[in-house]
C-alpha cells in the first residue's frame, strides 16, 4: 500500500462561446459565468474548446458593440480579457467533425458549430456547459446527460 498522496483526476469541462464572452463582456449577468470558471480554475479543472472557439467569441463580443450593449472600446478590453481565461483550445480533425455531423443530426440543427462543443466533450469524457438553453435541452433529449445550462447555477 502506498501512502504516498493520490492525486485526484482533474474534471474536465467543456465551455461554449456564449460562456466566455459573457464573462468578458462586463454586464449585470457577467458574475454568473466569472464565477462559474472562477469555481472551475478553484476545482482544478482543465477546461477545453474547439479550435474555432475564438473567432465565435469574438464574433459574440462583436453583437455586444453592435447591439450597443458595450463599447467598441470596451469590446477590445473584454477581448484581452477573453484570452486570459485559460481554455485549452483543441484542434479540429476528421473524427471530431464527423462526431459533430451526427450530434447536429440528433439535436436537429442544420449547422456543426454547436455540434462541435458536443463532440469535444464526448471525446474528452468531459462536462459540457453552454449558455445556450436550448442547445442543452435538445442535447439532454438527445442522451447527453453531461450538459449543462449555465442559468441552472
Amino acid at each position: 500500500m502506498s501512502y504516498l498522496p493520490q492525486l485526484r483526476a482533474s474534471k474536465k469541462i467543456v465551455i461554449d462561446a456564449n460562456i466566455a464572452a459573457r464573462a468578458v463582456v462586463r454586464l449585470a449577468d457577467s458574475v454568473i459565468y466569472l464565477a462559474l470558471l472562477e469555481k472551475w480554475h478553484e476545482e482544478y479543472a482543465s477546461i477545453f474548446a474547439p479550435a474555432f472557439w475564438e473567432a465565435e467569441v469574438v464574433s459574440v463580443i462583436r453583437q455586444y458593440v453592435y447591439r450597443k450593449e458595450i463599447t467598441p472600446p470596451r469590446a477590445h478590453d473584454a477581448i484581452d480579457d477573453f484570452f486570459d481565461l485559460r481554455v485549452e483550445v483543441v484542434p479540429l480533425d476528421k473524427d471530431l467533425c464527423q462526431r459533430a455531423l451526427d450530434w447536429a443530426e440528433a439535436i436537429g440543427q442544420s449547422k456543426v458549430y454547436d455540434s462541435l462543443y458536443l463532440a469535444l466533450a464526448e471525446r474528452l469524457n468531459a462536462d459540457f456547459w453552454t449558455a445556450d438553453r436550448r442547445l442543452a435541452n435538445a442535447a439532454r433529449a438527445a442522451g447527453a446527460k453531461w450538459v449543462h445550462w449555465a442559468g441552472e447555477v
